[in-house]
């Protein structure tokens, strides 16, 4: 993806600018979502105004379905946006007001080529592009010329609702969202369900390296312990190659209840698929000096991952709470 061009950083600034002045966040909060559909018609973004609990002043833009889904696991406090469960999972754009010191000095260069100039805490542009599994990185030309267009679609939609102009839920149906669209050159707006996102099933294989799992069964004695198994993204950025965009490292760890003992396996790249993350699983019986005679992890989606290792190993499986792998975790992302 290429840098965005000198006129579309103009256009951007220009937009978030006008945005700020009008202040949406006086009028409209998180709850309230505005989709704007993508000039090319693929997806739309979800646009929520930031800034009414006083905390952060700004633009998210949801991304497609995949973008919806995270933004209602926020909402609903099932994750945690700023958690690495959260980054792990979003797809969105951002525009915040932010301190200069929290500007990187790439971002204070920008600002500089471009002839502009910001004074003043919380009055200083953010923008920011963050995928799933990767940290949060700087826009490419399509994602700021996008955040552009949602920052003057909603800040239209919120001046009109600031004013007592119009108003930002249907009267015949309040599951109804407002949607603004480009036809014939023209933005315009209509009422549209705020359907639930559609997402991809990810079809979890049976384990693949079916020899490693026989010489597991012949070298490795199955024990009456417990292990508790956890999967989950460690808030650190690395990188395949200098200059790519830094990903969050996929780490796997069993934690022993019946002893103090744990072991952790990392995957060198950014969101391994699932027999890749069973691989992490039997790289730790591998290590490990016995395997445990049943393991528990805390949902359903880990456990039809790891069952096609642990069934053919005759280890059993169960869904529970893990706090010997919760604590683990904790401490690891403290850690970094």
């Amino acid at each position: 993806m290429s840098d965005p061009t000198p006129e579309q950083w103009l256009e951007l600034h220009e937009a978030f600018r006008d945005y700020c002045e009008s202040a949406p966040w006086e009028c409209m909060d998180d709850g309230d979502v505005v989709a704007v559909l993508h000039p090319s018609g693929g997806y739309k973004g979800y646009c929520v105004v930031l800034g009414g609990g006083g905390i952060e002043y700004g633009l998210a833009v949801y991304l497609g379905d995949p973008g919806l889904a995270s933004y209602l696991s926020a909402v609903t406090g099932e994750v945690d946006d700023d958690s690495p469960e959260g980054l792990a999972t979003m797809n969105a754009l951002a525009a915040m007001r932010a301190d200069r010191n929290e500007l990187s000095q790439r971002d204070r260069d920008t600002i500089r080529s471009l002839g502009l100039r910001y004074r003043g805490r919380g009055r200083w542009p953010y923008f920011r592009s963050t995928l799933p599994g990767y940290v949060p990185w700087y826009l490419d030309g399509d994602e700021a010329a996008f955040l552009a267009l949602a920052l003057r679609q909603v800040n239209d939609v919120a001046v009109r609702f600031k004013a007592g102009m119009f108003k930002l839920y249907s009267h015949e149906n309040d599951q109804l969202i407002l949607t603004r669209f480009l036809q014939d050159g023209v933005w315009q707006e209509r009422w549209e369900p705020l359907a639930a996102p559609e997402l991809p099933a990810e079809d979890v294989p049976e384990y693949s390296d079916t020899g490693r799992l026989e010489q597991l069964k012949t070298t490795k004695t199955v024990s009456s312990h417990v292990w508790e198994f956890d999967i989950f993204h460690l808030p650190i950025p690395d990188r395949l190659e200098k200059g790519d965009r830094p990903y969050m490292p996929v780490m796997a760890i069993v934690a022993d209840r019946d002893s103090p003992l744990c072991w952790s396996q990392s995957h060198p790249g950014p969101n391994p698929p699932a027999g890749r993350q069973q691989d992490l699983l039997v790289g730790l019986f591998e290590v490990c000096p016995f395997m445990p005679g049943e393991i528990v992890v805390d949902s359903p989606l880990k456990a039809a991952l790891v069952q096609p290792v642990t069934g053919p190993l005759g280890i059993k499986l169960s869904v529970g709470e893990v706090p010997e792998a919760d604590q683990v975790r904790f401490a690891l992302i403290e850690l970094y």
